[in-house]
């Protein structure tokens, strides 16, 4: 849903079998090749059916990467208020990406004024006013907001889940961080799908804030990204028998 309304902030009508299914393509691609080169997926995907530009394609990446950073974020900010004996340095992960986006979108807001002769600044002023067509309107903010924190309270309550399985009661404020913290790492390409370093992340933040221990802590977060993966993996396959050639 939030692609579609990217796309059709751009002005292309695309339905949502078509946008959810080039969303799990490229993200089942991400699970093979580092730095979230998958995402290129889609943009081709995109040209070739509804014909729009690769700028549009990358702009529409940027939109939803930008609105998931933010969304994330402002969960881990609220889940602090409720758990105490926080290391400092969390707060800084979690403070630092809502810094950057304010930044980002104060940016987008001057970048009409701005104009250059030169080719390639002239693509990138492009793009820019192309995201924030996409993403600085009333409508466009709270879909993308409401879809984004409902995707990610759905990641929260998957890992509840897993945590229950081995016996773990650990408070849903932590789950929140410990999932933010993942995800936040992970939006940092090292490893394809992030796998090592979503596990890493999620079981040390169990470990610290909820007395977990760590092997215990470590295999629900190998199963959680597990679940995950595989839910991507699936969707990608159907997808790519959806989409056809």
């Amino acid at each position: 849903m939030a692609l579609q309304r990217i796309l059709l902030s751009l002005n292309y009508q695309v339905s949502v079998i078509v946008a959810t299914a080039s969303i799990f393509v490229s993200q089942t691609v991400n699970l093979v090749v580092p730095a979230r080169l998958g995402d290129f997926t889609r943009i081709f995907i995109l040209k070739h059916d509804y014909n729009t530009t690769y700028s549009e394609g990358i702009s529409s990446i940027i939109v939803e990467r930008v609105f998931d950073i933010m969304t994330v974020a402002l969960l881990g900010g609220v889940a602090l208020f409720f758990v105490i004996n926080v290391p400092s340095w969390l707060y800084t992960i979690i403070v630092l990406p809502l810094i950057a986006v304010a930044i980002f979108f104060v940016f987008l807001v001057y970048a009409g004024t701005l104009s250059s002769k030169n080719r390639y600044i002239h693509i990138i002023l492009t793009m820019l006013e192309e995201i924030k067509r996409a993403s600085l309107t009333m409508q466009s903010i709270i879909i993308l907001s409401t879809s984004s924190i409902a995707i990610w309270l759905l990641d929260v309550l998957v890992c509840i889940a897993v945590a229950m399985m081995f016996q773990q009661q650990i408070p849903f404020a932590v789950v929140i961080l410990a999932i933010v913290l993942g995800n936040l790492v992970k939006a940092v390409p090292l490893t394809p799908g992030g796998v090592g370093t979503y596990e890493l992340s999620v079981a040390l933040t169990f470990t610290e804030l909820a007395g977990v221990t760590l092997a215990i802590a470590f295999l629900i977060a190998v199963i959680d990204h597990l679940i995950k993966n595989l839910v991507t993996l699936a969707g990608g396959i159907i997808s790519i028998y959806v989409l056809g050639d």
